[in-house]
């Protein structure tokens, strides 16, 4: 038997023609047909409805013409069948099946065109109404199932579409149809579609009718038959079923009723056996019935689910327990009466802690409960909690972590949930602090901060961190007892999550305040002599916890211990205990540092800060230390004061503290002195409160300062801040005083330290925000505006940047009538744009988009406005070089701020004059023209800009060769971005022979950075195990050879450094130490460090034995070569690392000799598949030798079984390398 081979396509042409045969394709479509036969398509009946589908019929039967169906595309179909089918949007989801393969979607699609051929051919137009006399029509006629169930599924898609008044005239004989034809379904041929549809249908029907109708029996029986199939066997009718009776249930309360009590009988008729399919189908299907039903009904159905959820077996119970769940978490008639006896009934049938799975669904529902017990009945909650903490005290020792998880999330649910509302009930009993049935829960959580529940510890702690979040501050007392016991949690011997109980304490600090808490656990020192406070851990939750706090309390109780502590460090650091000094200090710091936080909202403020303002300010002064907390504090004071009185209370010791703290920020720096931001914003924040008067008196003191002769540099520049810092509070009068004071500064010349302070007290005074300088800058706008014209001139370079602050205040305050004044500034701001100072230049480029807003918004003619203002501007380039170079800055940035508002026109002239200034010389103009350029390109439109991106070639060639040479980088990123907006064919072709070069250099860098990038996408292996398993695989040689291509080209060939110990000794333990410890040769390095630093030196007569074995050699080992190489290098090769050895040494017996191999065995590595070299052997590769004869025909193919598994190697390995980096 010889295999013969078929008919096969031609070489390198499988996409050119076609097989002559069409065996498969003619069998395709034979079976096609035959299906299509079998149909009730193909035996039409008499009417025309039958007539039609024959047609259709026909037309499909032509479709699926041998070859012709190769060239009719699934377009052209619905192109033919589509013009007949129905246009009603209730049909469009069958226009998507319309291209469809399958048989049951074909008639569905041939059915409608046909219903529509008939409704077309009788004059009717295409409604709801037309769609369901035909639908039916057809459906009394067909007996065919498949013909059924087409016709069935559209009546289902078209029925919800039609008036209720027709569906009610029309609902016997629809229904006695609809019902005959379902009836004829027997559980052995029934279709499951023909079904679905007509139960969607029926439903749909019934949902329309008159509630009258419900009291006829025949109604009644149908509904009855329709509830058989909520417990059928194919999910796919007891689904549908499921959803239709859902939607009767909520608009018809008989049906609701009835399929109600059609459920429970099934659930009380369930023993717990095994079988148990229905019942599950029941518990699903009972949770959508349930929220409609009456109170009455709904605790029929209750009793039923609680009665299969004592049965405790394991599914029904969990799906009884889970539809329990939903419909508690669901708006139904429930009272809280009946919620309560379902809670009851839930605790009675509590599972085993062992029965894992229903635990978690039965605490499910007991949290569900709870909640909806808070919106019924709140304080029945509260009552109940009880039961609810001594179940889940139990529940929370199981040693499944879903059970504990669960049980956490239940308790945590309780406390958000149930606590808030149900305190509320309890509103006059906490108020005279009665006890309350929340004292039972306390007890119980307070039980489980025992031993027993140690390993559950960080779930008790969550839960009383919850418990305290949501407790309010009136039942401090309920929740006391805890206290203690939480506090006792930190000191046992294996707790460990100090970050979940420091989150506990700081609930309990935030609920019941520090005075609760250093009653509990008192700041005291330890007796004997040690200096430490046992309850110190508590500082820091204290400070990041204390709010709304009582001030007088810090004043009362801390406050004597610093001092304590103060007098205890300066008595031991006099008698020379420097670290125990420290110690006292420390905690005397961290107790002061509480104090920001007792001044958050302090309930006692109006009484107590003046019990310790006195001691403060003197603090202030002299404690250096503290000061900047207490700066902080009196700044969280002044910030978080809710009334008037509090302010004014403030505001009282001004006049104490403004002294104080102006001497100290007027004082020369020392090394040792804390940062003075503090002081200069607790100086902001009192001047905000201050009153007036002082305020008054305090300014004209800083004005005599400002006025003194001969002081330093600090403090010229402290009253200035101090200035600045008034002027935000001073009043009218003061504002014009200091106005004058300045005025004369502005026009100083060569005092550039004075004109520069001017503009920053000008501007302070411009930018305030209270009613006094609003009236300020309106009594002296005009004054103004002259004021910084004249001075335009005398303007030193240090105090522009203030200078063009000042002039973009008054911008922002401009009105149409003083636009005169912008031509008097422009040209300032123009140049400074070119200023060396970059917060100058900044503040130039903020004026110029000022104005630019300000004539947008002023201005009718917005576009007439622009165009004005460029025209100011754009008179710069015919001035001088740095003037038209700033003129071309300042073009490219309106441009790119205000392009939408500039006409095409004007665009136009803007280009055209910067192509012209490309023929200039000057190198700062051509850097501003290839400014406006980068900017224009990607902002100005595509039509505008097209037209001048020959020009702009061309300029960029007509430059001399200095000039090409010095913006050759700038002129490559403008060819970058003029690829991307107008691509690289077009400037391709307009650029020159230099720039092509240029154009297509930057092609290749893009294609070489875009597959770059796909590589890197394809290798995110980690490139540290890549190398060391490279490395792994490779011989000694090739590791040092890799090394060096590593160090670069310039790396000498061999790797040697010296170890020179200077004057100072040599720290071993440094690590910049080991580039100097090693020294080795390319063959052999030396030992590396270890992590930790440590040269490990191993025992020398041991390293000289292992040396003087060779391994792979022959019975030259013993040579003096080995020896003298192990004497000088003892340490060998190290154990770890990039340069350990690769080749594990397998040491013979004592008198044992290797005998000389000749198989190859000595070349097989032990890392890596494969040979390897060796030193001082042949290469372990099988040579071919040259000659004549080996290219004659006969010898063709000799060495191919070689050549192939050379080439299946080099295939496994790379396969095995890319596997390796997609990892």
């Amino acid at each position: 038997m010889t295999r013969q081979k078929g008919k096969r396509w031609k070489r390198g042409q499988a996409c050119v023609s076609n097989p002559t045969s069409k065996k498969h394709r003619a069998d395709a479509a034979s079976i096609v047909r035959s299906k299509r036969q079998k149909t009730a398509l193909t035996t039409p009946g008499e009417s025309s409805l039958g007539v039609a589908l024959k047609s259709l019929d026909e037309a499909g039967d032509n479709l699926m013409n041998d070859d012709e169906v190769t060239h009719i595309s699934a377009l052209s179909t619905w192109t033919i069948a589509s013009g007949a089918a129905g246009k009603l949007p209730s049909f469009d989801r069958v226009r998507k099946l319309w291209n469809s393969p399958l048989d049951s979607h074909k008639e569905v699609c041939a059915v409608l065109t046909a219903i529509t051929e008939v409704i077309k051919s009788q004059g009717e137009e295409e409604s709801p109404i037309a769609y369901f006399a035909a639908l039916l029509t057809a459906l009394e006629s067909a007996s065919v199932a498949e013909q059924q169930t087409a016709i069935t599924y559209l009546l289902s898609l078209v029925i919800p579409s039609v008036p209720q008044n027709i569906l009610r005239a029309k609902f016997a004989p629809s229904s006695k149809l609809l019902f005959t034809v379902l009836e004829s379904q027997t559980n052995k041929d029934m279709s499951v579609s023909l079904v679905r549809s007509l139960l969607s249908s029926i439903s749909h029907l019934l949902v329309q009718q008159d509630p009258a109708i419900w009291s006829e029996s025949s109604v009644l029986h149908m509904l009855e038959y329709l509830i058989q199939f909520v417990f059928h066997a194919k999910p796919k009718i007891r689904h549908s079923a499921q959803r239709a009776l859902a939607s009767l249930s909520k608009t018809v309360p008989v049906a609701c009723s009835l399929v109600l009590k059609s459920c429970t009988q099934k659930l009380d008729a369930y023993t717990g056996s095994k079988e148990a399919q229905v019942t599950l189908h029941t518990i699903s299907f009972i949770r959508y019935i349930l929220p409609h039903a009456t109170e009455t009904e709904l605790r029929a159905g209750l009793e039923s689910i609680l009665r299969v959820v004592a049965l405790r077996h394991t599914k029904v119970a969990s799906a009884a327990l889970q539809a329990l769940t939903s419909l508690l978490k669901q708006d139904t008639r429930i009272t809280g009466e009946m919620q309560g006896q379902v809670i009851m009934n839930l605790f009675s049938n509590k599972p085993s802690n062992y029965d894992h799975p229903i635990t978690t669904v039965w605490l499910e529902a007991l949290s569900s409960g709870y909640s909806s017990l808070a919106k019924i009945e709140p304080k029945l909650g509260i009552i109940m909690a009880h039961s609810l903490f001594s179940v889940c005290s139990d529940s929370v020792l199981s040693k499944n972590s879903d059970v504990v998880q669960i049980t956490l999330v239940t308790l945590e649910e309780f406390c958000v949930t149930n606590l808030p509302p149900g305190l509320d009930q309890y509103e006059n009993d906490i108020r005279e602090q009665k006890k309350i049935p929340i004292v039972k829960v306390v007890q119980v959580l307070k039980d489980m901060l025992k031993l027993t529940y140690q390993s559950v510890w960080d779930v008790v702690l969550q839960v009383c961190s919850s418990l305290f979040s949501n407790l309010p501050s009136d039942c401090v007392y309920l929740v006391e007892p805890l206290f203690p016991a939480l506090f006792l949690i930190r000191e046992a011997p294996n707790f460990e999550n100090n970050n979940l109980f420091n989150s506990t304490a700081g609930a309990i600090v935030k609920l019941a305040g520090p005075r609760k808490i250093l009653s509990i656990s008192p700041l005291s020192f330890e007796s004997g002599n040690t200096f430490n406070i046992p309850n110190g851990w508590l500082l820091p939750i204290l400070r990041d916890n204390i709010s709304n706090s009582e001030l007088r309390y810090f004043v009362s109780d801390l406050v004597p211990i610093t001092a304590t502590l103060r007098t205890k460090a300066e008595t031991l650091r006099s008698e020379n205990k420097v670290l125990d000094a420290k110690v006292c200090f420390n905690l005397e710091y961290q107790i002061w540092n509480l104090l920001p936080s007792f001044s958050k909202e302090p309930t006692d403020l109006l009484e107590s800060f003046k019990v310790i303002a006195k001691t403060m300010g003197s603090l202030i002064s002299q404690r250096p230390e503290i000061r900047n907390i207490l700066c902080t504090s009196i700044l969280t004071l002044i910030e978080t004061c809710q009334t008037d009185d509090q302010k004014v209370e403030l505001g009282r010791f001004a006049k104490n503290f403004l002294p104080i703290l102006f001497n100290i920020f007027l004082a020369e720096p020392q090394p040792e002195d804390p940062p003075s931001k503090p002081v200069i914003d607790c100086i902001r924040g009192y001047l905000s409160v201050c009153p007036q008067t002082t305020l008054h008196t305090f300014f004209d003191k800083l004005l005599l300062k400002s006025r003194e002769e001969g002081m330093t540099d600090h403090a010229k520049k402290v009253v200035l801040e101090l200035m600045v810092s008034m002027i935000a509070y001073i009043g009218l009068d003061d504002l014009n005083t200091l106005y004058s004071e300045i005025l004369p500064w502005l026009n100083e010349p060569g005092n550039a330290n004075r004109q520069k302070r001017a503009y920053q007290i000008l501007w302070s005074m411009l930018e305030g925000k209270t009613e006094s300088h609003d009236r300020f800058v309106i009594s002296h706008m005009d004054a103004l505006y002259k004021n910084l014209a004249e001075s335009l001139t005398l303007a030193q370079p240090a105090a522009k940047k203030h200078r063009l602050k000042c002039l973009l205040s008054l911008v922002k305050k401009l009105d149409i009538e003083n636009f005169e004044f912008i031509p008097s500034v422009l040209p300032e701001i123009v140049l400074c744009v070119k200023e060396q100072n970059e917060k100058t230049r900044v503040a130039a480029y903020k004026c110029l988009t000022a104005i630019g807003y300000v004539y947008l918004d002023k201005s009718d003619d917005k576009r007439q406005a622009m165009k004005s203002y460029i025209e100011m501007i754009i008179a710069g380039v015919t001035g001088q070089t740095h003037l038209a170079s700033a003129t071309l800055l300042c073009l490219s940035k309106i441009v790119y701020e205000y392009n939408s508002h500039l006409e095409a026109s004007l665009l136009d002239q803007i280009l055209e004059i910067v192509v012209a200034l490309m023929e200039s010389n000057h190198r700062e103009i051509l850097k501003g023209v290839l400014a406006f350029i980068k900017a224009a390109i990607g902002v100005i439109h595509f039509s505008v800009m097209e037209t001048y991106v020959k020009p702009i070639l061309d300029g960029f060639n007509n430059w001399d060769k200095s000039n090409r040479h010095h913006f050759r980088a700038k002129v490559r990123v403008v060819l970058e971005r003029l690829m991307r907006r107008f691509g690289v064919e077009m400037v391709h072709k307009l650029a020159s022979d230099e720039h092509k070069k240029v154009i297509q250099h930057l092609v290749k860098e893009q294609r070489r950075a875009k597959a770059a990038k796909q590589e890197r996408r394809r290798n995110k292996d980690n490139e540290d195990e890549e190398e060391e398993d490279e490395l792994e695989s490779d011989g000694d040689d090739e590791v040092m050879e890799d090394f060096k291509q590593l160090r670069g080209k310039g790396a000498r060939t061999e790797m040697t450094s010296t170890l020179v110990e200077g004057d100072n000794p040599l720290d071993f333990l440094d690590n910049s130490m080991i580039p100097k410890i090693y020294r080795g040769t390319k063959k052999e390095p030396c030992s590396l460090p270890e992590k930790d630093g440590k040269l490990v030196i191993e025992d020398l007569a041991k390293k000289i034995e292992e040396a003087m074995i060779s391994e792979g050699e022959d019975n030259d080992a013993d040579s003096e070569d080995e020896v003298v190489k192990a004497a000088t290098n003892p340490f060998g090769r190290p154990s770890k690392g990039i340069y350990r050895d690769t080749k594990k040494s397998k040491s013979s017996g004592e008198g044992k000799t290797k005998k000389p191999t000749n198989d190859g065995g000595s070349y097989k590595s032990t890392k890596a598949s494969g040979d390897m070299k060796k030193k001082g052997k042949h290469e372990p590769f099988a040579y071919v030798s040259i000659n004549q004869k080996k290219g004659k025909k006969k010898n063709h193919g000799q060495f191919d079984n070689l050549i192939k598994a050379g080439k299946a190697g080099v295939l496994k390995g790379a396969k095995s390398k890319g596997l390796k980096s997609r990892k």
